[in-house]
Protein backbone atom coordinates (compact mmCIF):
# COMPACT_ATOMS: atom_id res chain seq x y z
CA UNK A 1 0.00 0.00 0.00
CA UNK A 2 1.48 3.31 -1.26
CA UNK A 3 1.80 5.35 2.21
CA UNK A 4 0.44 8.50 0.88
CA UNK A 5 -2.81 7.53 -0.38
CA UNK A 6 -3.39 4.97 3.02
CA UNK A 7 -3.05 8.65 4.97
CA UNK A 8 -5.10 10.14 2.79
CA UNK A 9 -8.09 6.97 3.39
CA UNK A 10 -7.50 7.01 7.03
CA UNK A 11 -8.22 10.54 7.36
CA UNK A 12 -10.93 10.25 4.93
CA UNK A 13 -12.26 7.22 7.35
CA UNK A 14 -12.42 9.57 10.84
CA UNK A 15 -10.97 6.58 13.13
CA UNK A 16 -12.77 9.05 15.84
CA UNK A 17 -16.01 7.45 14.70
CA UNK A 18 -15.13 3.84 15.64
CA UNK A 19 -14.16 5.17 19.27
CA UNK A 20 -15.32 3.98 22.39
CA UNK A 21 -17.93 6.76 23.94
CA UNK A 22 -16.25 6.89 27.40
CA UNK A 23 -14.89 9.82 29.47
CA UNK A 24 -11.65 9.33 27.60
CA UNK A 25 -12.54 7.72 24.31
CA UNK A 26 -9.87 5.72 23.21
CA UNK A 27 -9.31 3.35 20.02
CA UNK A 28 -8.09 0.02 20.19
CA UNK A 29 -6.04 -2.43 18.17
CA UNK A 30 -9.02 -4.63 17.52
CA UNK A 31 -11.51 -2.34 16.68
CA UNK A 32 -9.01 -0.82 13.78
CA UNK A 33 -8.25 -3.91 12.64
CA UNK A 34 -11.89 -4.69 11.86
CA UNK A 35 -12.40 -1.22 9.78
CA UNK A 36 -12.78 -1.89 6.20
CA UNK A 37 -10.32 0.07 3.74
CA UNK A 38 -11.04 0.04 0.13
CA UNK A 39 -7.58 -0.37 -1.46
CA UNK A 40 -7.54 0.60 -5.42
CA UNK A 41 -4.05 -1.27 -7.60
CA UNK A 42 -1.04 0.60 -6.13
CA UNK A 43 -0.30 2.73 -9.48
CA UNK A 44 -4.27 3.96 -9.04
CA UNK A 45 -3.08 4.45 -5.20
CA UNK A 46 0.00 6.84 -6.22
CA UNK A 47 -2.06 8.62 -8.74
CA UNK A 48 -4.88 9.77 -5.81
CA UNK A 49 -2.17 10.61 -3.06
CA UNK A 50 -0.90 12.60 -6.15
CA UNK A 51 -3.64 14.68 -7.00
CA UNK A 52 -5.04 14.92 -3.51
CA UNK A 53 -1.29 16.67 -2.87
CA UNK A 54 -1.62 18.93 -5.76
CA UNK A 55 -4.94 20.33 -4.91
CA UNK A 56 -4.08 20.41 -1.16
CA UNK A 57 -1.22 22.57 -2.71
CA UNK A 58 -3.86 24.99 -4.22
CA UNK A 59 -5.76 25.23 -1.24
CA UNK A 60 -2.49 25.89 0.85
CA UNK A 61 -2.17 29.11 -2.06
CA UNK A 62 -5.81 30.02 -2.14
CA UNK A 63 -5.03 30.48 2.34
CA UNK A 64 -2.04 32.28 2.10
CA UNK A 65 -3.68 34.76 -0.63
CA UNK A 66 -6.66 35.17 1.77
CA UNK A 67 -4.50 36.65 4.42
CA UNK A 68 -2.13 38.53 2.35
CA UNK A 69 -5.59 40.30 0.79
CA UNK A 70 -6.78 40.59 4.19
CA UNK A 71 -3.57 42.35 4.85
CA UNK A 72 -3.62 45.05 1.70
CA UNK A 73 -7.72 45.79 3.13
CA UNK A 74 -6.06 46.92 6.70
CA UNK A 75 -3.54 48.86 4.66
CA UNK A 76 -6.15 50.03 2.33
CA UNK A 77 -8.34 51.36 5.70
CA UNK A 78 -5.03 52.90 7.28
CA UNK A 79 -4.81 54.94 4.37
CA UNK A 80 -8.37 55.91 4.30
CA UNK A 81 -7.96 57.22 7.55
CA UNK A 82 -4.91 59.40 6.81
CA UNK A 83 -6.45 61.06 3.77
CA UNK A 84 -9.58 61.77 6.04
CA UNK A 85 -7.50 63.88 8.48
CA UNK A 86 -5.50 65.57 5.89
CA UNK A 87 -8.37 66.99 4.15
CA UNK A 88 -8.41 64.90 0.99
CA UNK A 89 -11.06 62.23 1.36
CA UNK A 90 -14.20 64.16 0.56
CA UNK A 91 -14.10 68.14 -1.46
CA UNK A 92 -14.79 71.28 0.76
CA UNK A 93 -17.54 73.55 0.83
CA UNK A 94 -16.29 77.09 1.10
CA UNK A 95 -19.74 77.98 2.44
CA UNK A 96 -18.73 75.45 5.54
CA UNK A 97 -17.83 77.82 9.07
CA UNK A 98 -14.13 77.80 9.76
CA UNK A 99 -13.75 75.14 12.16
CA UNK A 100 -11.45 78.35 14.02
CA UNK A 101 -14.83 80.26 14.35
CA UNK A 102 -16.80 77.23 15.93
CA UNK A 103 -13.69 76.62 18.29
CA UNK A 104 -13.28 80.59 19.17
CA UNK A 105 -17.26 80.41 20.22
CA UNK A 106 -16.47 78.28 22.43
CA UNK A 107 -13.66 78.94 23.96
CA UNK A 108 -12.72 83.11 23.43
CA UNK A 109 -9.05 82.68 24.36
CA UNK A 110 -8.76 79.39 21.89
CA UNK A 111 -5.23 79.74 20.07
CA UNK A 112 -4.36 77.34 17.23
CA UNK A 113 -1.61 75.06 16.94
CA UNK A 114 1.00 75.73 14.45
CA UNK A 115 0.42 74.09 10.96
CA UNK A 116 3.88 72.46 10.46
CA UNK A 117 2.85 69.00 10.38
CA UNK A 118 0.06 69.42 8.57
CA UNK A 119 1.02 72.48 6.47
CA UNK A 120 -1.38 71.05 3.64
CA UNK A 121 -4.40 71.10 5.88
CA UNK A 122 -7.43 72.80 3.65
CA UNK A 123 -7.99 76.66 4.78
CA UNK A 124 -10.86 75.92 6.84
CA UNK A 125 -9.30 73.56 9.03
CA UNK A 126 -7.09 74.12 12.59
CA UNK A 127 -5.41 72.24 14.79
CA UNK A 128 -5.70 72.19 18.01
CA UNK A 129 -4.18 70.21 21.29
CA UNK A 130 -6.27 67.34 22.77
CA UNK A 131 -6.74 69.09 25.68
CA UNK A 132 -8.29 72.41 24.21
CA UNK A 133 -11.50 70.50 22.58
CA UNK A 134 -12.16 67.43 24.29
CA UNK A 135 -12.67 66.42 28.20
CA UNK A 136 -10.32 64.16 29.43
CA UNK A 137 -11.62 60.99 31.60
CA UNK A 138 -15.20 62.77 32.83
CA UNK A 139 -16.96 61.77 35.58
CA UNK A 140 -20.53 60.51 35.88
CA UNK A 141 -23.14 61.70 38.71
CA UNK A 142 -26.32 58.77 39.00
CA UNK A 143 -28.19 57.47 41.54
CA UNK A 144 -26.30 53.84 42.87
CA UNK A 145 -29.05 51.94 41.35
CA UNK A 146 -29.07 53.55 38.01
CA UNK A 147 -28.45 50.64 35.61
CA UNK A 148 -25.90 51.38 33.63
CA UNK A 149 -23.13 49.47 30.92
CA UNK A 150 -20.12 47.85 32.24
CA UNK A 151 -17.28 47.48 29.44
CA UNK A 152 -14.26 45.07 30.47
CA UNK A 153 -11.61 45.43 27.89
CA UNK A 154 -13.04 41.55 26.22
CA UNK A 155 -16.05 42.91 25.21
CA UNK A 156 -14.31 46.00 23.13
CA UNK A 157 -13.47 44.97 19.15
CA UNK A 158 -10.19 45.65 17.99
CA UNK A 159 -9.32 46.92 14.37
CA UNK A 160 -10.99 49.39 12.09
CA UNK A 161 -14.45 48.75 14.05
CA UNK A 162 -16.67 50.80 16.13
CA UNK A 163 -18.40 47.58 17.91
CA UNK A 164 -18.06 46.43 21.46
CA UNK A 165 -21.05 44.98 23.83
CA UNK A 166 -21.88 45.37 27.79
CA UNK A 167 -23.02 43.90 31.04
CA UNK A 168 -25.52 45.41 32.65
CA UNK A 169 -24.50 45.79 36.17
CA UNK A 170 -25.65 48.97 39.04
CA UNK A 171 -23.95 51.98 38.94
CA UNK A 172 -23.53 51.51 42.59
CA UNK A 173 -21.40 48.64 42.20
CA UNK A 174 -19.28 50.01 39.14
CA UNK A 175 -18.68 53.66 40.23
CA UNK A 176 -15.64 53.24 41.72
CA UNK A 177 -12.71 51.90 41.01
CA UNK A 178 -13.54 51.98 37.10
CA UNK A 179 -13.41 54.47 34.35
CA UNK A 180 -16.27 56.42 33.65
CA UNK A 181 -18.08 57.17 30.27
CA UNK A 182 -21.45 58.03 28.46
CA UNK A 183 -22.82 58.18 25.29
CA UNK A 184 -21.58 60.53 22.94
CA UNK A 185 -18.37 59.79 24.56
CA UNK A 186 -14.81 57.86 22.90
CA UNK A 187 -13.13 55.63 24.61
CA UNK A 188 -9.28 54.66 23.91
CA UNK A 189 -7.49 52.05 24.99
CA UNK A 190 -4.03 53.32 26.61
CA UNK A 191 -2.40 50.03 27.28
CA UNK A 192 -0.18 48.36 24.75
CA UNK A 193 -0.87 46.12 22.57
CA UNK A 194 -4.54 47.08 22.88
CA UNK A 195 -3.70 50.75 21.64
CA UNK A 196 -2.12 49.56 18.62
CA UNK A 197 -4.63 47.09 17.76
CA UNK A 198 -6.98 49.94 17.62
CA UNK A 199 -9.25 49.08 20.46
CA UNK A 200 -11.26 51.94 20.29
CA UNK A 201 -15.01 53.04 19.98
CA UNK A 202 -17.40 55.60 20.06
CA UNK A 203 -20.16 54.81 23.30
CA UNK A 204 -23.83 54.77 22.17
CA UNK A 205 -26.82 52.75 23.44
CA UNK A 206 -25.78 52.72 27.21
CA UNK A 207 -28.39 51.69 29.78
CA UNK A 208 -29.49 54.99 30.63
CA UNK A 209 -26.81 56.65 28.43
CA UNK A 210 -23.88 55.59 31.41
CA UNK A 211 -21.23 53.20 31.82
CA UNK A 212 -17.71 52.65 33.12
CA UNK A 213 -15.36 49.63 32.58
CA UNK A 214 -11.97 48.80 32.52
CA UNK A 215 -9.56 51.69 33.94
CA UNK A 216 -7.27 50.79 30.89
CA UNK A 217 -9.21 53.41 28.75
CA UNK A 218 -8.81 56.79 28.05
CA UNK A 219 -12.22 58.70 27.63
CA UNK A 220 -12.65 61.75 25.29
CA UNK A 221 -15.75 64.22 25.48
CA UNK A 222 -16.49 67.17 23.26
CA UNK A 223 -18.73 69.73 21.85
CA UNK A 224 -17.22 70.82 18.77
CA UNK A 225 -15.91 67.68 17.35
CA UNK A 226 -17.81 64.52 16.00
CA UNK A 227 -17.11 61.71 18.30
CA UNK A 228 -16.99 59.37 14.90
CA UNK A 229 -14.65 62.11 13.42
CA UNK A 230 -12.60 61.75 16.76
CA UNK A 231 -12.72 58.17 16.62
CA UNK A 232 -11.37 57.33 13.38
CA UNK A 233 -8.86 59.85 14.18
CA UNK A 234 -7.64 57.93 17.35
CA UNK A 235 -7.45 54.83 14.84
CA UNK A 236 -5.52 56.84 12.48
CA UNK A 237 -1.59 55.70 12.40
CA UNK A 238 -0.88 59.26 12.96
CA UNK A 239 -2.08 58.86 16.67
CA UNK A 240 -0.96 55.88 17.42
CA UNK A 241 2.83 56.31 15.85
CA UNK A 242 2.49 59.39 18.63
CA UNK A 243 1.96 57.08 21.06
CA UNK A 244 4.44 54.66 20.22
CA UNK A 245 7.49 55.06 21.95
CA UNK A 246 6.31 57.54 24.96
CA UNK A 247 5.33 53.91 26.81
CA UNK A 248 5.73 54.08 30.15
CA UNK A 249 5.47 50.75 32.83
CA UNK A 250 7.03 47.41 33.17
CA UNK A 251 7.24 44.94 30.05
CA UNK A 252 3.65 43.63 29.48
CA UNK A 253 2.05 46.87 31.39
CA UNK A 254 2.78 49.46 29.15
CA UNK A 255 0.89 52.41 28.98
CA UNK A 256 0.93 55.78 27.07
CA UNK A 257 -0.32 58.80 30.14
CA UNK A 258 -2.97 61.14 29.65
CA UNK A 259 -0.25 64.13 29.89
CA UNK A 260 1.45 62.55 26.58
CA UNK A 261 -2.11 62.30 24.62
CA UNK A 262 -3.48 66.02 25.33
CA UNK A 263 -0.54 67.39 24.43
CA UNK A 264 -1.01 65.37 20.61
CA UNK A 265 -2.16 67.91 17.69
CA UNK A 266 -5.78 66.57 16.20
CA UNK A 267 -6.60 68.45 12.88
CA UNK A 268 -10.50 69.51 12.84
CA UNK A 269 -12.16 70.07 9.65
CA UNK A 270 -15.95 72.52 9.48
CA UNK A 271 -18.02 70.06 11.39
CA UNK A 272 -20.44 69.67 8.56
CA UNK A 273 -17.28 68.62 6.78
CA UNK A 274 -16.98 66.50 9.93
CA UNK A 275 -20.11 64.50 8.80
CA UNK A 276 -19.49 64.24 5.28
CA UNK A 277 -16.04 62.52 6.40
CA UNK A 278 -17.51 60.23 8.79
CA UNK A 279 -20.11 59.59 6.50
CA UNK A 280 -17.40 58.81 3.17
CA UNK A 281 -15.31 56.52 5.95
CA UNK A 282 -18.01 54.17 6.80
CA UNK A 283 -19.06 53.63 2.89
CA UNK A 284 -15.86 52.61 2.52
CA UNK A 285 -15.30 50.45 5.25
CA UNK A 286 -18.86 48.90 4.52
CA UNK A 287 -17.86 47.92 0.87
CA UNK A 288 -14.44 46.79 2.75
CA UNK A 289 -15.88 44.32 5.50
CA UNK A 290 -18.17 43.08 2.63
CA UNK A 291 -14.91 41.78 0.17
CA UNK A 292 -13.48 40.79 3.36
CA UNK A 293 -16.48 38.17 4.52
CA UNK A 294 -16.91 36.98 1.00
CA UNK A 295 -12.64 35.81 0.90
Amino acid sequence: IDVDWAVYALIYLNLNQYATSTAQPGLSVATINEVLLPVPPIDEQKRIANEIEKWFDLIKEIESGKVEFKSYIKQTKSKILELAISGKLVPQDPNDEPAIELLKRINPNFQPCDNSHYENLPEKWCLAKVKDVFVINPRNKAEDNTIAGFIPMTLIDDGYSNTFSYEVRKWGSIKTGFTHFADGDVAVAKISPCLENRKSIVLRDLPNGIGAGTTELHVFRSSVIVPEYALYFFKSEDFISKCIGTFNGVVGQQRVGKNIIEEIDIPIPPIKEQIKIVSKIESIFTQLNTITAEL
